[in-house]
């Protein structure tokens, strides 16, 4: 690790107690990275601490709410105090109960309940590490988008969230550029509760993707954010990388 392409840096990780979150932390940690798991369940991400741990890496667990400003800046404060420096942000967190819903059915609560989670807590976090990323001379911000952007029927709210944060993460990648600060977004079909959740089987998912199988948190979406996440690719900003074993090629 110590040898690792993002040894010395350091990593705040959303939604980094399961699925991809998850893997994302586990794979930067593999690669040197100091990271902050950031869950709204504690037991959670302090489970994915510890496994951090266990392999030699180095990991913090904070239980907090994407939603709440005030969690944001918490998650800030304790990540300076202990490593004193933000080199990279996964903002993965999103309100995962939701996502399949007819425009005229979603209701009102949940149409915010997706924004905030999703779009708003996304770019809040963004600005909030902005400054510290300056500081460090530069940093590399990775956002989530999803399938359902290419395939919105029955997911309109959900998609276009993801696609209000494919737009956001590429006008700070043009604004942010001359800081040093990358923003890349990627677009992951992997193993997950919330992708278990979905009514489509499992079964049926693995038949239509053209590799034939479901993503792995960590090898199949956590290494290519780990790459994103480095110098390795100093030269790529404003992208989209599609994490889904070809699947988008059919919508």
């Amino acid at each position: 690790m110590k040898d690792g392409k993002l040894a010395g840096k350091v990593a705040i990780v959303t939604g980094s107690g399961q699925g991809a979150g998850m893997g994302a932390a586990l794979a930067m940690a593999a690669e040197g990275a100091a990271v902050v798991l950031f869950g709204r369940t504690l037991s959670k991400v302090e489970k994915v601490a510890a496994e951090i741990v266990a392999r030699g890496g180095k990991a913090i667990p904070f239980g907090g709410d994407v939603t709440r400003e005030s969690d944001l800046a918490s998650c800030i404060a304790l990540t300076l105090a202990t490593y004193g420096r933000i080199d990279i942000l996964v903002n993965a967190a999103q309100s995962p109960e939701m996502r399949m819903s007819k425009l005229l059915d979603i209701s009102r609560e949940d149409i915010f309940e997706l924004w905030n989670s999703g779009a708003a807590a996304t770019l809040l976090f963004m600005r909030a590490v902005h400054p510290h990323m300056v500081e460090a001379g530069g940093g590399s911000i990775i956002n989530f988008g999803s399938g359902a952007q290419y395939g919105p029927a029955h997911y309109g709210v959900y998609a276009g969230v993801k696609a209000a944060i494919e737009k956001i993460s590429r006008a700070a990648a043009m604004e942010w550029a001359k800081a040093g600060i990358r923003v890349n977004t990627v677009v992951p079909m992997v193993n997950s509760p919330a992708n278990d959740a979905d009514p489509t089987s499992n079964e049926t998912l693995e038949r239509i993707i053209p590799l034939r199988r479901i993503g792995d948190p960590e090898a199949d979406i956590g290494r290519p954010i780990a790459f994103l996440a480095s110098e390795e690719s100093a030269y790529i900003t404003g992208s989209v990388l599609m994490l889904d074993g070809g699947l988008s090629y059919l919508s």
